[in-house]
């Protein structure tokens, strides 16, 4: 008791294997160095700039500092002419002031310069020292700087 099956009526062509030469990976490779080019030109590029931004502000500042110094100058020259003893003289013969003939100190006693430190008094903006204090003074820093200068 066999059963039968129909035959086949005609087997299927079976596909035949065959070795495929390997894929070379050139073209991933060129785009990727080509990426890593592109980048690198890119921050290349970004790098300048900033540079070239960073030239302008130190030009930009090199360019005030000249102004000032030249600025500095013309006020020197102009503090100058404004301080001569010329102009100074003439000025002084505009507002009726006369060069003096001759000069002469005034004494002031001790003791109304004492009264005037003791009263506090805003014209006393310095206490006066004795000399011989500032010359104990001055030995004591000389002998303390083991005479140094």
């Amino acid at each position: 008791m066999v059963k039968r099956t129909a035959p086949l009526a005609e087997p299927l062509p079976r596909n035949r294997l065959a070795v495929v030469p390997r894929r070379k990976r050139t073209a991933r490779l060129i785009a990727a160095v080509s990426v890593v080019v592109f980048g690198l030109m890119l921050g290349a590029a970004a790098f300048q700039t900033q540079i070239a931004r960073r030239q302008l502000t130190l030009d930009t500042l090199d360019r005030d500092i000249r102004s000032g110094r030249d600025q500095y100058e013309v006020l020197r020259r102009e503090r100058a002419e404004l301080r001569s003893p010329g102009r100074l003289s003439e000025q002084a013969a505009a507002m009726g002031m006369e060069p003096a003939s001759q000069t002469q100190f005034v004494s002031v006693e001790p003791d109304e310069v004492a009264i005037m430190q003791r009263s506090g008094a805003a014209e006393a903006r310095y206490t006066a020292t004795p000399i011989e204090q500032e010359f104990e003074q001055y030995a004591d820093v000389k002998a303390q700087a083991l005479g140094e200068p």
